[in-house]
């Protein structure tokens, strides 16, 4: 199995018992939300449910992409991410 595959699994594995979602409050610094609008993984209302319940996040949903828009629309993500970044830094 290749590594990042092995990474991801692992990170699945571990999440429940992190109790994440029980700890969102805990992040104070400013989160991006990236998601496509088709996402079949993570489903796109459970991205905007997660940037509602996180203290200071934006959500980006980025249209004609599913679960993985960096690569799907890269030109629109980078774009996102590059706003974003530009509103956060001081």
């Amino acid at each position: 199995m290749p590594l990042h595959v092995y990474a991801g699994w692992q990170h699945i594995l571990a999440s429940p018992s992190m109790k994440i979602a029980d700890r969102l409050d805990e992040i104070t610094i400013p989160v991006m939300v990236i998601t496509g609008d088709d996402d079949r993984i993570v489903p796109t209302l459970d991205s905007i449910r997660l940037a509602g319940e996180l203290q200071d996040a934006q959500l980006v949903i980025i249209p004609n992409a599913g679960h993985l828009p960096h690569e799907e629309r890269p030109a629109e993500f980078m774009e996102a991410v590059n706003r974003f970044l530009q509103e956060i830094s001081p």
